[in-house]
């Protein structure tokens, strides 16, 4: 009998010391004067007691605030784990006001406590730098006594949430077309090619080394090879492309982040379409020649390239769909091998007879006007600098976040590009990662797209006189891009609703072509912007794309 008395003794001062540490409203504990019992008894087992221990081990296992820390700075709280992505200028203005409005309050409150000379004050001012002893009274149990202060934390956590969020980036802020790859699960390779004219491009692989089908990509203007893969999975056209059993080549244009060059380049901003074609298309195709033969000699075991019987076939969305032909038509002129099987074009540039949209009326306008002299400098159209990187990010996500917005931005993007949609449907989510390491363009590029649409003929770059278009071309003025008994299929891409190219302009270079007795084909795709090919591609255009690449 007296063990049992002993044993419930026991029981009782176990449960009166875990009830003296729950905290009441006031700030104080309980004391064993305050209640019964009988009654903490009945506190013990109550459903809001449950719920109140469950919330206190909750938030101590999300909050935790070392003494180290706190004493510079008691506010601070280290979280688990933050994952918040990049916020706009409206979710910026949100925060920092519940920001401001809890500062007020604190403010208010401090100087409350000040002008009532509330001792308190000083004591928690003193323990916040790490002296004094935690009281055992009313700020905390007995055994809590030996324990380092933990600090306090005075604001709201969701507050401090908020605030945490506005510093968050979108992982490491960089376009990285192979973390890209990488994380959607297939291998990757980055291959360095040097131009003729000393540009250094980046030229990423989806490797399949024993396969003898090989393809290349090439991007179009202010893009880049992020491009095929952005989608991020299996439907994006290089990974499909791969899975059907290609060896995978994506090409950067000169322009690209992250823009190198040698020595030799005095002037980086300086280049046409001639260029594209000439020397950073000649470059990506010796180079992946290069590779494919390297590999057929380590096969048989020899140390000397061997041919690789492979087939290359080339994709060019827009800009990279002329950069292609303007390199097939050099090789021509200049009788060396172009190396390629086959090529698919996709909404190419290089005619347009028909009206511009008014973005490219305007750039027109403006090379009648200052073109001359903007030639002559050496920069770049792009976005320069973090503050502007960042600030037109966060108008990004404004425009994809909100509802109102997106549909202002569409409006624009149809005024300035023709009515197409595919700009204002694939720019707002694009933009997030594509800002942050931006393409650029130089000013020769705008020139000698105006020269063609004043031409209405697919024309080299003209270079103001006959004395310099002689010196290029060995003939007065620009020669056209033309072909005449070419042996190298091409199959012409256009989309129905493509503003910057219309299919009428696609099928112009078409018709053209045909009747020189060339082997190409036509298709056109109704809903079809002119980003949806590579940005969102339906699963008819992949499965047409994919069957034209798998042509013998």
């Amino acid at each position: 009998g007296r063990k049992r008395e002993r044993r419930k003794k026991r029981a009782g001062s176990k449960q009166e010391a875990e009830l003296k540490s729950i905290p009441e409203a006031n700030g104080r504990t309980r004391g064993s004067s305050s209640s019964s019992p009988g009654v903490r008894r009945r506190l013990r087992s109550s459903r809001a007691y449950r719920l109140l221990r469950s919330s206190v081990d909750s938030a101590k296992a999300f909050l935790r605030v070392p003494s180290d820390r706190a004493r510079g700075n008691p506010d601070r709280v280290l979280f688990q784990k933050l994952d918040v992505g990049a916020s706009g200028f409206l979710d910026d203005v949100a925060v920092n006001t519940q920001i401001a409005i809890d500062r007020y309050f604190s403010f208010l409150k401090g100087l409350t406590r000040v002008l009532m000379l509330d001792a308190s004050l000083l004591t928690d001012a003193l323990r916040s730098q790490g002296w004094g002893k935690p009281a055992t009274g009313s700020r905390g149990s007995p055994r809590d006594a030996g324990k380092k202060t933990q600090g306090n934390i005075r604001r709201s956590p969701s507050l401090m949430v908020l605030k945490a969020s506005m510093k968050g980036e979108t992982g490491s802020g960089e376009l990285s077309v192979s973390d890209a790859i990488a994380e959607a699960g297939y291998p990757v390779q980055k291959l360095e090619v040097e131009t003729e004219d000393g540009y250094l491009l980046d030229l990423y692989r989806i490797p399949r080394p024993e396969s003898k089908e090989v393809v290349v990509f090439q991007h179009g203007m202010m893009d880049s090879a992020y491009g095929w893969v952005l989608k991020g999975d299996e439907s994006a056209i290089a990974f499909a492309a791969y899975d059907r059993g290609f060896d995978v080549f994506l090409a950067n244009f000169r322009g690209t982040p992250p823009r190198r060059c040698t020595e030799r380049v005095k002037t980086f901003w300086s280049f046409t379409f001639n260029e594209l074609g000439k020397y950073d298309m000649r470059a990506v195709m010796e180079k992946i020649h290069e590779v494919k033969t390297t590999e057929a000699a380590e096969v048989v075991g020899s140390e000397v390239p061997a041919d690789a019987d492979y087939k290359l076939r080339a994709v060019g969305h827009s800009l990279g769909g002329a950069g292609l032909l303007i390199y097939l038509f050099d090789c021509i002129l200049r009788g060396r091998d172009h190396h390629l099987h086959r090529m698919v074009l996709l909404s190419p540039a290089g005619r347009h007879e028909y009206d511009p949209p008014l973005l490219a009326q305007i750039l027109c306008l403006m090379d009648r006007v200052v073109g001359p002299f903007l030639n002559r400098l050496n920069f770049g159209m792009t976005v320069y600098g973090s503050v502007l990187r960042v600030g037109a990010q966060k108008m990004a996500v404004d425009v994809s976040s909100l509802p109102g917005l997106k549909g202002l931005f569409d409006i624009l993007c149809r005024i300035f590009f023709g009515g197409d949609r595919s700009f204002g449907d694939v720019l707002a989510p694009y933009w997030t990662p594509y800002i942050q390491s931006m393409p650029g363009l130089c000013w020769g590029i705008v020139r000698h797209g105006h020269q063609i649409v004043n031409a209405r003929r697919f024309l080299l770059y003209d270079y103001g006189t006959r004395a310099k278009n002689f010196e290029h071309y060995g003939q007065g003025s620009p020669p056209e891009v033309a072909f005449e008994g070419l042996d190298v299929p091409i199959d012409f891409v256009a989309g129905r609703d493509d503003g910057v190219v219309p299919a009428k302009c696609v099928r112009l270079q078409y018709e053209e072509m045909r009747k020189m007795g060339n082997p190409v084909t036509f298709e056109e795709f109704r809903n079809f912007g002119h980003l949806n090919f590579i940005h969102q591609p339906s699963e008819e255009f992949t499965s047409y794309l994919l069957s034209r690449l798998s042509l013998p």
